[in-house]
């Protein structure tokens, strides 16, 4: 039924790939990272993740460009080709959070987008973005050019409780103090973050996390393939650039002051399949058992509105010792 209903579909009728697929995807490249939880290792979980997630889009014939991932010169690096050029622009994190797995501490995910050539929006080259998630009962809520405050007042209202109630993401750094010290003063709870610009996103828009919103600066690209998924989900997202010198003030130019929503941000037809790797309140992590794994994952797809919750076990052949 699904399918019927997706070629019904005027706009990029065979871009999207089966959410199935993709979320094969992201299973392969938490299965890798998962195996190095705790181990000290941060380099090896970057890379046996990005080697299984590349293995994985070729054995499943998923070729294209990868337009949006971490930043460094690894195998699925910005501008990457996989497979035949052409068939689906990627946004990649084969695993977010590779610090946090490395210390066997929760929240670290495996994260793949994929959409129809030339999807993604193009913004200036700046590399961070100050932005604001909250879930589907605050949508509209948010405002940057207001106060911290008073953003978090209207959640509240539009959540029907107080602003004590809420509970607020942020990434714990330096650059942050001053905005921890408006929630505190606002008077609502703080989830402090210690990686995770992606999933402290998703932890507020989706609606079991008992997060209300995330605020903060972070990755541009991140905050793309985090809108992506907040769109999925519900929920609402607004992002401004946010330059870090007089270079990148320069090339936001104009751009510099606007807000940037879900529409401006979020491609049509995409599929977003997410899998967690050390587990918490998004999704569970990858464990073991004789002969087979398990992993939770989130398929997401935007033309349909379907949001999943997939818990897969997997056959695996047992490490050597």
């Amino acid at each position: 039924m699904e399918r019927e209903l997706t070629d019904r579909l005027p706009v990029h009728e065979t871009a999207t790939p089966a959410d199935v697929d993709l979320v094969r995807v992201t299973e392969a490249a938490a299965l890798a990272a998962a195996r190095f939880t705790g181990r000290g290792d941060q380099d090896r979980v970057k890379s046996v993740a990005a080697s299984a997630m590349l293995q994985a889009l070729e054995e499943l014939g998923m070729g294209g460009r990868v337009i949006l991932g971490p930043r460094g010169d690894g195998i699925l690096s910005v501008g990457s080709i996989v497979g035949v050029e052409g068939g689906f622009d990627f946004g990649v994190y084969p695993v977010e959070g590779a610090s946090l797995v490395s210390r066997g501490l929760p929240n670290a995910i495996s994260m793949v987008v994929a959409g129809p050539p030339g999807c993604f929006p193009s913004l200036p080259a700046v590399a961070y973005m100050e932005k604001a998630v909250v879930g589907a009962p605050a949508r509209g809520a948010l405002d940057l050019d207001d106060g911290v405050a008073d953003n978090l007042r209207r959640v509240a209202f539009a959540r029907d409780c107080r602003v004590a109630d809420l509970t607020v993401a942020v990434l714990d750094r330096p650059r942050h103090q001053g905005l921890i010290e408006e929630v505190r003063a606002a008077g609502a709870r703080i989830l402090n973050l210690e990686d995770g610009d992606i999933t402290g996103g998703l932890l507020a828009a989706a609606d079991w996390t008992g997060v209300d919103a995330m605020l903060g600066i972070g990755g541009l690209q991140e905050a793309i393939m985090a809108a992506c998924a907040v769109s999925c989900l519900g929920g609402d997202v607004q992002c401004r650039l946010w330059p870090r010198n007089d270079e990148e003030r320069i090339l936001a130019g104009e751009d510099g002051a606007r807000l940037y929503g879900a529409a401006e941000l979020v491609p049509e037809g995409i599929a977003v399949a997410i899998t967690g790797v050390t587990g918490g309140a998004l999704l569970g992590p990858v464990f073991y058992g004789g002969g087979f794994a398990q992993t939770q994952s989130l398929i997401l797809n935007a033309r349909t509105g379907t949001v999943r919750r997939v818990t897969t076990r997997h056959q695996v052949t047992r490490p050597a010792s």
